[in-house]
């Protein structure tokens, strides 16, 4: 069985070709271009036509012209796109970077009471992450008129290829407007926005399909009729992929932004909104913690900051960076540049770098910044498995931070466990391919795939003390 899969993520559009006998048989990720949009917002439009020109490349490159099932993946339902009655956006694509609805996330997250009843219900807290307050502060500054449908990155691209406006159990989970418990929209919280059900995409089971149309079969150039399979987000994608379903593990990926994820039997909520828990696929459900700050802030040090004015090379930096955790002497860094989520969910909030000295060079911020998104992460561990009640025999780590294994040793000596790599930077796809043999019937589940291994990184218990007492630096600066 031939499938292809197509991701639109945050920063780039993604294919991949996946026979089940042979494998993953072709990779083709490109970032999105500037006509596309700047990772904040996007043209919903010319975004999928780059997705669906990156799918038509991947099959050309291989000389396909058919096959078995297309499968889709995308975000989380952090974003927001308005449509209009005839379905067509109503704006510009806001993703879950896009923090100008800060001003009313804060104003409703003075009423605790409010702000708790809504976590206990949907499993996500009052934030400009979610597609649910992203419209409400459209809503409240007036720039909802003609909207007849809210729709979040993956139900367009779902729309784009079937014409169905669908999304999965998983992926709506992570809206703001599910009920965890009863898996409906929630009906308190379309009251509190002001919607109604029918303007929100019909909800579907991940193994959902519908038919390729004619028109994105011809930008593809394969058969229209096509199966389209919806799956769940890239974040639940990559928990598949890692076997995270059937094994005692943490999975985390740091790519642009970050998160953990833990399976549970049940949905596991915190006693205040400090974690999220989205629905995962096979009646399981995903518990953990997510920030904002991560390869985005390696990406603004490297590039805007450093790397432009001194002209160094990203392995220069890594070597300079590799020195000065020798030294021992770094700053600390607050790795907020666009907010906060976990565990604080302070949108608001802004990075910083702390106990800066005249000694400290540009490999020194350098490093500040990887240990930085380390320890915020490392703050959200210790918040998350207290609430989940079990220890993770190990962490299952991909996405950008796999380019660096000074990263890699980091993030084991900071969390105290041992952390494999798969070998997979685009796991989501692969889980999202893992998926599609489920969905046909060649899997029976995907509770069964096992952790794929490739490179192992153990903790240096030397360093022990050194992260101990920075963590704490860090948690100094953080609560004041």
């Amino acid at each position: 069985m031939l499938l292809l899969v197509l991701e639109a993520s945050t920063a780039s559009a993604k294919a991949l070709l996946y026979d089940d006998a042979a494998g993953i048989i072709g990779i083709l990720p490109k970032n999105y271009s500037s006509d596309a949009g700047d990772t904040i917002t996007y043209d919903a439009d010319q975004l999928m036509w780059e997705t669906l020109q990156v799918g038509r490349e991947l099959l050309e490159q291989k000389g396909i012209t058919e096959v078995d099932m297309v499968a889709t993946c995308s975000i989380w339902s952090h974003s927001l796109l308005m449509l209009d009655h005839k379905k067509q956006a109503v704006g510009r694509l806001s993703t879950w970077a896009d923090t100008k609805a800060s001003p009313t996330t804060e104003k409703y997250r003075r009423d605790q009471i409010l702000y708790n009843f809504l976590y206990q219900r949907t499993g996500c807290p009052i934030h400009i992450t979610y597609t649910l307050w992203k419209y409400i502060h459209e809503r409240e500054t007036g720039n909802t008129a003609g909207v007849a449908y809210i729709a979040s990155m993956p139900d367009y691209l779902f729309y784009t290829l079937t014409a169905e406006l669908a999304v999965s159990y998983s992926t709506a989970s992570a809206s703001g407007f599910l009920n965890l418990h009863s898996l409906s929209w929630d009906n308190e919280v379309l009251h509190l926005a002001g919607v109604s059900e029918q303007m929100l995409p019909r909800l579907v089971n991940s193994e959902y399909t519908a038919p390729l149309t004619p028109e994105a079969a011809a930008v593809l150039g394969i058969p229209a009729g096509t199966p389209v399979l919806i799956t769940g987000a890239d974040g639940c994608m990559n928990h598949v992929a890692a076997g995270g379903f059937g094994e005692d593990l943490m999975t985390l990926s740091i790519g642009t932004s970050a998160a953990m994820r833990i399976a549970t039997d049940s949905p596991i909520l915190a006693n205040y909104p400090a974690t999220w828990c989205y629905v995962g696929v096979e009646n399981m459900w995903v518990a953990g913690s997510a920030t904002a700050g991560a390869g985005n802030c390696v990406a603004w040090i490297g590039k805007k900051i450093l790397g432009t004015s001194n002209g160094l090379s990203l392995k220069e930096l890594e070597e300079g960076a590799r020195n000065f955790l020798r030294q021992g002497d770094a700053p600390i860094f607050l790795p907020f540049l666009v907010g906060e989520r976990c565990p604080g969910w302070d949108d608001t909030k802004s990075a910083m770098f702390c106990d800066l000295r005249l000694n400290h060079d540009v490999y020194a911020l350098y490093y500040s910044v990887l240990e930085g998104v380390l320890f915020n992460l490392r703050q959200c561990y210790e918040i998350t498995i207290p609430i989940v009640g079990r220890t993770p025999k190990f962490i299952s780590i991909s996405g950008g931070i796999e380019e660096s294994q000074l990263w890699l040793s980091m993030a084991a000596s900071i969390f105290g466990l041992p952390v494999h790599t798969n070998g997979q930077m685009h796991a989501s796809l692969l889980g999202t391919a893992y998926m599609g043999l489920k969905g046909a019937g060649v899997l029976d589940t995907v509770k069964k795939i096992p952790p794929q291994i490739e490179m192992s990184y153990e903790p240096d218990y030397a360093l022990k003390d050194f992260y101990t007492q920075r963590f704490q630096r860090y948690l100094k600066h953080y609560n004041q």
